[in-house]
């Protein structure tokens, strides 16, 4: 019984740890030590222990989780990975709309999408139609977000 024990608290903390170590190591090394517990249970004690024990990994398994998504994201290392920002009220990027008109010159060739340069500031552009080759002039004619669309001038 103390191996039982053993391997399923060890067990237990090395899930918990996946969350602090990369690779799934931990984790998986977690599993096969719950799995290790309860089928050394079924072997020494019969198949009513077992099932005593894969049922309390089962409950303890989620009362840990419950718990640790109740407190884990109050705590010092919990603020850290949490992101505290609504997405929703941010923006991407930048507004582009100061582009439009402005003219240039296409640094790659626009098949039809490429980079030019355009008031000494390298933007992602895609042509209007068509191709445009290399240190061909280009002037901006829309702006749709984050997409310049550009033509030969």
């Amino acid at each position: 019984m103390p191996w039982i024990l053993f391997l399923s608290v060890v067990g237990m903390i090395l899930i918990c740890l996946e969350v602090f170590l990369p690779g799934m190591v931990a984790g998986i090394l977690g599993v096969l030590l719950l799995v290790g517990a309860v089928i050394l249970t079924y072997m020494e004690y019969g198949s009513v222990a077992g099932n005593k024990v894969l049922l309390g990994l089962i409950v303890g398994s989620g009362a840990i989780l419950a718990l640790w998504i109740t407190f884990f994201p109050r705590t010092r290392a919990g603020q850290r990975m949490v992101m505290r920002y609504d997405l929703a009220e941010s923006t991407s990027t930048e507004s582009r709309k100061w582009l439009l008109g402005k003219t240039g010159t296409s640094l790659s060739p626009l098949r039809p999408a490429g980079v030019a340069n355009i008031e000494e500031r390298r933007v992602d552009v895609v042509a209007e139609s068509g191709w445009i080759e290399h240190n061909a002039p280009i002037q901006v004619v829309s702006v749709e977000g984050s997409r310049v669309v550009v033509r030969k001038s």
